[in-house]
């Protein structure tokens, strides 16, 4: 049998990506601007990094709708996986983006030089506006990783937490080295800050990389899920007459619990199915992002 994931609860992580999506590709045009009026090694790092996090985005959103669709008249094993594959893929883009922002940081060290242009001051207007959005944003996908148990959303949620300080970082280097302009050492000020950046990108793809990792992998359930499974059958053991088997696995961030079980002889099968539906809700209400499913024997 095929679970599909409830319509509301995709339709929901689908909105929220078009909606940051949109944005993204907002703060991508403002960087182009930037770009195009200033001569900052800061502004130049910053246009690559918020380009590689559209993609990002973009990447994400689309996994979301392929997810809610689901196999359609095929079969649909692994589906739920593609959000696991996609915060995989976030993780590669977000250590691209290291990689740029480390090049660009050392060529800014060995050639420093000054800020200049207007375009810094649209770079600045836009550092100001997306520090908020993006802390909007973090904190939204992480409520729904939360409720939805998505591996997607919480890598999502770290994406648009690291975008807002990287935004805080370019906003205070701006500020800092526009104000210090007079000072030698000043022209330092654009690569020390995105080294910071750098640093903070770091430690969000690693955290994405360790746990989509492990939830791309078939594994046996844990031992606390496991007692909440014993728990709920001794609750209710005079609705049942014999326990025959307990199957379960996690396959990503979804967990599949198949119990088989046989009711007395003189139970109707009404009463039966009744039983076996309250015991497969208190199940799935004890277990994030469980399916049950209850065989009568």
């Amino acid at each position: 049998m095929t679970h599909a994931a409830a319509p509301s609860s995709g339709a929901n992580k689908e909105t929220e990506m078009r909606s940051a999506a949109v944005a993204a590709a907002i703060d991508v045009l403002f960087s182009v601007v930037a770009l195009a009026a200033a001569s900052s090694a800061i502004i130049f790092a910053d246009f690559l990094k918020s380009f590689l996090e559209f993609v990002a985005v973009l990447l994400s959103w689309y996994a979301l709708k392929r997810i809610r669709k689901g196999g359609g008249n095929q079969f649909d094993y692994g589906v739920g996986k593609l959000e696991n594959l996609s915060s995989l893929v976030v993780g590669v883009l977000m250590f691209g983006c290291l990689v740029l922002i480390l090049i660009n940081a050392v060529r800014s060290l060995l050639s420093p030089s000054s800020v200049t242009g207007i375009g810094v001051w649209v770079c600045l207007a836009n550092q100001i506006i997306y520090v908020f959005i993006n802390s909007w944003y973090a904190v939204r996908a992480k409520r729904i990783a939360v409720e939805q148990n998505s591996p997607l959303m919480a890598s999502q949620a770290g994406l648009f937490r690291t975008k807002a300080v990287a935004n805080g970082f370019v906003l205070i280097s701006l500020v800092l080295s526009l104000s210090l302009a007079q000072v030698s050492w000043a022209s330092y000020i654009d690569p020390i800050a995105s080294l910071t950046v750098a640093a903070s990108i770091l430690f969000a793809a690693l955290g994405i990389f360790k746990d989509s990792t492990l939830d791309l992998l078939d594994r046996t359930l844990e031992e606390n899920s496991q007692l909440v499974i014993l728990r709920e059958l001794a609750k209710h053991f005079d609705r049942y007459d014999e326990l025959h088997e307990i199957r379960s696995r996690r396959a990503g961030s979804v967990v599949f619990v198949e119990i088989i079980l046989s009711f007395p002889p003189a139970q109707s099968v009404a009463a039966a199915q009744d039983s076996a539906r309250l015991l497969k809700s208190e199940l799935e209400s004890e277990i994030p992002g469980s399916r049950v499913t209850i065989g009568l024997a």
